[in-house]
């Protein structure tokens, strides 16, 4: 026995047949494999809920580097398609192997037509954006784009014999002759609507050819130009490497290559041509019955094309092809058309269309008017039906303009049923749906899409092209709504991306679901004949054979082979008889279903044309206002990737060009204009919007509230929204705002903390908020910490340098500047040594060397324009020539010594002009500004110091600098890690740079020499040549000035100071600059300063020694020992004080000139044109003496 339980009712397990005894055991299964199924998705989208990116099973477009192509295709040609089926109906064999023949040629022409031909003839004439072409490039264009031009010749030949062939192959078929008893009189029922359709293709494309030659200017224009030179090269041809004969055969050519492609004659070409052929007993013009089934098919594509419940997809480029059948059939039977009621009734028809479509996009910027062209081919025609034919053509290019007014309602609309329709499509199928009804929603999901693309697409185009054409300007409003239909387009195209993997495994299904659907709608119409075979007439023979090749093709792949051959098949079933086999209602449903497999099979290739934007190439001006409204309006900015996606359909485009010497001129123009435009339009202003955005936040904190006027803000923006938008890809560059941003933040965040480091709180704080704020991960700012005598920053001395050289003193020796205590209240001078700026080399880098330079070129291009000022002035430029002159004509007298008295005396007048209010005359603010100048080059050149000594610091552990092993090469032997060797050889370079830049340098006095030399030494710079003559009186000024600041150290006076080396740094740069070294030594300044020195000491000596001795001998004459008196003693005095003063002079001028003389140094390395320069200066100087 076992225990009894509580709930025992558990333990079993009862038989589910026996509880639901009306469902079967197989049923039931699946019930429950439906709902573990549910429950199963119901915990993965759980899980998904809580990973941070959602785990989905679409592709993102954006991202994936490939794509799945579901085009279908077969190796099998026509006839192994037809197979051996009905072999024995030798007439319906044959049909099936002509007609359809004939369709695949063209189809092929159509197709070679659009990939090899139309691109190129578009883009003809283009320029790469931002370049502009002359004339002799018209003619290398024309030149470049000939042998094209050949091959569209022979191609355009190749369908006038297709065209020609099918025309009388269709006449042969419908004739009088086979109205009598004939094999073929069964088919004189029977319209071939694929083989007109066809035909009408490759008529639009001849049609497309004559417009697009004729509306783009530049083949008229180049073609004019070469052949221009052509009449050159006839004229002289042997120049030319060519013969006259040569010459003129190939400009013949030419002409009747003009006259056969670009005078608009290539569709009137075909349709003019004999067609009759009477030698076979052809007959087209005066064909009846072929005149009337031609009729009865325009009549029957006209109807299909104008239907609202036509599946037909590109309804408008077929209109051109059903337009160019019209004018066909107007110019073979014009003589029986000219009182024909009928016709006049369907030309009425056919002119009424250009209300319903009056622009049609053919490429380019080129369109389509049905109006228009009717005019310009049957004038006859046309003129006499049509009075107002005028009116009628602008009246419906203004209503096409009037009707897309209200565009927003219209996009609204669009919108609302593309999302409907996207949501559909990507929503998961019920797990209680049938799967037969997923399988019919999927494919009626698919077929409404390649729908809503086509009617978007032709939206577009007809919204751009009729402002072209009526020259009405876009808006702002305007051009976002053409934006907004181009990301409907792509959305469209994205949302067919995402569902590739679910299309890819359902695609099958469909297209067997609609071959199921068609062999079940003739599979019992074959079978009733079959049943009554014995007693079938010829035309039911014919529809038996039909139906058998039908049901037969279908069992293989549906490429466009095998659906001509099955819509031909079904012309054959469906020919009128007495006793019709398939009635009306079977009839549609079989077409529909055909035309259904048709898109299901080939809805890759129709999306994609139906998607193309390559329009937007030539109205890429609108890009600006719409990236500037993107910035106005952030929420716009999801849309950006659709838009740069759409402009990726330029590529095949422009690829294709011809008229170029490369290939890729257009497009790389085209993206580095649209990549700029991302960046000045949107990166750059977002970038600056995001920093002021986080620096008021800050402010607003410290302040305690928002400084900004809300009411001057107008609305809010989201940036943030820039930040979120993941990363797309454009012609091969990853566009990510986030990382431009992050990048921008952490440059100007370090940058600015480098500089005030005092402000690093502030700049933690701004990251921060970029963090919470933005969901920006800065980087840290992590400068090196200051060391010990770290000194003033040489980054900020450098932005102040103008500040610095005013305040600060130069010493040569000991290269070093003091702060000068006049500028400062502290008690305690600032100095700058040649250690402090080693250390702030280590703490930025050695780039602030180069930084320098450039400030430093800044700072002394506005003190030379303060220079040039000052010498041009009337009253020195005229006294220095004055002095000079005067020199010149007593040089003999003077003994070659420039005369101390005279520069005395200059700067003596020099007062006499004015001073400034603490007691400056021009001459010392003139001295100040070149020992400003002279300070600027000490500065350098101690940076230049300092980086000699942080290089030999960060070199000091190389044992020997002349025999440096490679670590390289070492790590390559031994047969390293990779990373290790690549490491070892970025040692190898630092090293070499830095022993280069050890012993090497760099000679920044020279490079800023050369930098001025030009300019100093222009026509208009004359008066500069006058300098060396102002240095005597310049360094009497100096002189004085460093004795006063001297004396005053000993009274700790705001004015003291103890060196002052830039001024003779900047007088020897200016002479080395202006090239007037020699005329300055053939002053003799030194000397004659020197002489006059030691005269004035000779006579204070002579004079203190002749009064001791008067007063000596005075004194003997008294008796005892008598002392000298007061007076004398006092006038001694008197003198010595002015012989030291004499002295003082003497030493400061020695101290002057050899600082000088050493300040020369820096400037002897010469070169060959210094020295030519040199010589014609003397040259000059000498004529000028004479």
């Amino acid at each position: 026995t076992f225990p009894a339980t509580e709930k025992s009712s558990m333990d079993f397990v009862y038989d589910s047949f026996a509880d639901q005894p009306d469902k079967l055991p197989r049923d039931i299964q699946y019930e429950k494999l439906l709902k573990f199924i549910h429950a199963y998705g119901q915990d993965l989208t759980g899980l998904e809920s809580q990973l941070e990116e959602p785990q989905t099973d679409g592709w993102d477009i954006f991202a994936d580097p490939i794509r799945l192509d579901f085009e279908p295709r077969s190796n099998e040609t026509l006839e192994d398609i037809l197979g051996f089926v009905n072999r024995d109906n030798k007439i319906f064999f044959k049909l099936m192997m002509t007609f359809p023949a004939i369709a695949c040629e063209l189809q092929s022409l159509v197709a070679e037509a659009k990939e090899k031909y139309v691109p190129v003839l578009c883009v003809f004439g283009e320029q790469p954006i931002g370049s502009e072409g002359r004339e002799s490039d018209e003619a290398l264009c024309f030149g470049r784009i000939l042998p094209l031009l050949q091959d569209l010749w022979n191609y355009c030949e190749r369908v006038y014999l297709v065209v020609l062939h099918l025309i009388r192959q269709l006449a042969s078929l419908y004739s009088k002759k086979n109205r009598k008893k004939s094999p073929l009189t069964a088919y004189l029922n029977v319209r071939f609507a694929p083989i007109w359709r066809t035909l009408a293709e490759a008529l639009g494309v001849l049609v497309q050819f004559d417009e697009i030659v004729r509306q783009n200017e530049a083949f008229s224009n180049c073609a004019t130009v070469f052949k221009r030179m052509m009449r050159t090269v006839r004229n002289a041809p042997e120049k030319y490497e060519t013969d006259g004969p040569s010459a003129k055969r190939f400009e013949y050519l030419m002409q009747k290559l003009e006259g056969d492609l670009l005078d608009d004659l290539i569709f009137q070409n075909c349709v003019d041509r004999e067609f009759d052929e009477r030698s076979c007993d052809i007959l087209v013009r005066d064909n009846a019955e072929f005149m009337a089934e031609f009729f009865g098919a325009l009549n029957s594509l006209y109807t299909f094309y104008t239907t609202e419940n036509c599946v037909e997809i590109n309804k408008r480029h077929a209109m051109v092809g059903f337009c160019g059948l019209f004018v066909m059939f107007s110019t073979i039977f014009r003589d029986k058309l000219r009182k024909d009621a009928k016709y006049t009734e369907m030309l009425t028809k056919v002119w009424g269309l250009q209300k319903q479509m009056s622009l049609i996009h053919l490429g380019s910027t080129y369109t389509f008017h049905i109006g228009e062209w009717l005019a310009r081919r049957i004038p006859d025609f046309v003129n006499v039906t049509f009075k107002t034919r005028n009116a009628d053509i602008s009246g419906s290019k203004t209503a096409l303009l009037h009707s897309l007014a209200d565009m927003d309602a219209i996009i609204m609309e669009k919108y609302n049923k593309i999302t409907v329709w996207s949501s559909r499509l990507e929503s998961k199928p019920s797990i209680h749906q049938d799967h037969q009804d997923v399988i019919n929603v999927q494919a009626r999901l698919l077929v409404q899409g390649i729908a809503h693309a086509w009617e978007v697409s032709n939206l577009l185009k007809s919204f751009l092209l009729v402002h072209m054409v009526v020259d009405s300007p876009f808006n702002r409003d305007k051009i976002l709504a053409a934006m907004r239909l181009v990301e409907m387009l792509k959305a469209i195209v994205a949302t067919y991306h995402r569902k590739s993997t679910t299309i890819g495994n359902m695609q099958s299904l469909l297209v067997d679901k609609a071959c199921y659907k068609i062999s079940r709608l003739i599979s019992p119409l074959k079978q009733k004949l079959e049943h009554n075979q014995q007693k079938l007439d010829d035309a039911q023979i014919d529809q038996l054979s039909a139906l058998e090749l039908m049901i037969h093709v279908l069992q293989g792949a549906p490429t466009k082979t095998h659906l001509l051959v099955i819509k031909m098949a079904l012309c054959v079933a469906q020919q009128k008889t007495a006793n019709p086999i398939i009635d009306t209602q079977a009839l549609v449903e079989i077409s529909g279903y055909v035309r259904h497999l048709e898109l299901i099979a080939h809805f890759q290739g129709l999306v994609s044309e139906a998607c193309d934007c390559s329009i937007l190439y030539y109205f890429e001006e609108l890009l600006d206002v719409y990236f500037k409204a993107i910035v106005k309006s952030p929420e716009l900015i999801n849309s950006l990737p659709y838009i740069t996606m759409a402009l990726h359909d330029a590529a095949p485009v422009l690829l294709k060009v011809q008229h170029l010497s490369e290939a890729e001129a257009l497009l790389n123009a085209f993206v580095k204009c649209i990549i700029d435009k991302i960046d000045t339009e949107i990166t750059h202003p977002v970038k600056r919007s995001i920093e002021d955005e986080l620096r008021l936040h800050i402010h607003s904190v410290v302040l305690g509230s928002d400084s900004r006027d809300i009411s001057k803000i107008g609305h809010f923006r989201d940036w943030s929204r820039f930040v979120k938008l993941p990363t797309f890809n454009f012609f091969g560059q990853q566009v990510s705002f986030r990382t431009a941003i992050t990048e921008y933040l952490d440059e100007q965040f370090y940058n600015l903390t480098a500089i005030s480091s005092h402000d690093w709180k502030t700049y933690e704080e701004l990251r921060s908020l970029a963090k919470e704020k933005y969901d920006l991960s800065l980087l840290e700012v992590h400068l090196p910490g200051a060391i010990i005598e770290q000194g003033l920053d040489v980054l900020e001395i450098t932005r102040n340098i103008h500040v610095f050289v005013g305040r600060y003193n130069y010493n040569l020796n000991g290269q070093f500047f003091v702060e000068k205590p006049s500028t400062t209240k502290s008690n305690h001078l600032h100095t700058i040594h040649i250690r402090h700026v080693s250390n702030s080399i280590r703490t930025h880098g050695t780039g602030i060397m180069n930084t320098t330079v450039n400030f430093v070129f800044q700072f002394l291009g506005k003190k030379f324009f303060i220079f040039s000022q000052f010498l041009y002035d009337d009253h020195i430029k005229s006294r220095l020539m004055k002095d000079y002159r005067s020199f010149l004509e007593q040089r003999d007298d003077y003994k070659g010594l420039y005369p101390f008295k005279k520069a005395e005396k200059f700067l003596k007048d020099i007062k006499k002009l004015g001073v400034t209010e603490d007691g400056k005359s021009y001459l010392d603010q003139f001295r100040e500004l070149v020992t400003e100048i002279g300070n600027a080059l000490g500065y350098v050149r101690m940076v230049r110091s300092g980086g000699f000594r942080y290089i030999s610091e960060s070199i000091k552990f190389v044992p020997d600098l002349s025999n440096v092993v490679s670590i390289g090469e070492a790590a390559e032997r031994g047969e390293l890690p990779e990373h290790t060797v690549s490491a070892a050889a970025n040692l190898d370079a630092l090293l070499n740079d830095m022993i280069t830049k050890f012993s090497e340098g760099a000679d920044y006095f020279k490079m800023l020499e050369e930098v001025f030399y030009t300019e100093m030494h222009k026509e208009k710079n004359q008066h500069l040549k006058n300098f060396f003559i102002i240095l005597p009186p310049l360094m009497l000024s100096y002189v004085e000035h460093i004795i006063t600041c001297k004396e005053k150290v000993q009274k700790k006076s705001k004015e003291a100071t103890f060196t002052d080396d830039g001024f003779a740094l900047g007088c020897a740069f200016v002479l080395k600059l202006l090239r007037q070294e020699k005329q300055f030594d053939g002053l003799q300044w030194e000397e004659g300063w020197n002489a006059y020195y030691d005269a004035n000491l000779e006579v204070s000596r002579a004079q203190i020694e002749e009064k001791r001795a008067k007063d000596a001998a005075a004194m003997k004459g008294k008796k005892g020992k008598v002392q000298p008196s007061a007076a004398v003693e006092n006038e001694i005095s008197t003198m010595a004080l002015s012989q030291n003063k004499i002295l003082t002079s003497k030493r400061e001028c020695d101290v002057l000139w050899k600082t000088y003389h050493s300040t020369t140094v820096f400037f002897k390395d010469r070169n060959s044109q210094d020295k030519k320069d040199d010589e014609e200066e003397e040259e000059e100087e000498e004529e000028e003496e004479a």
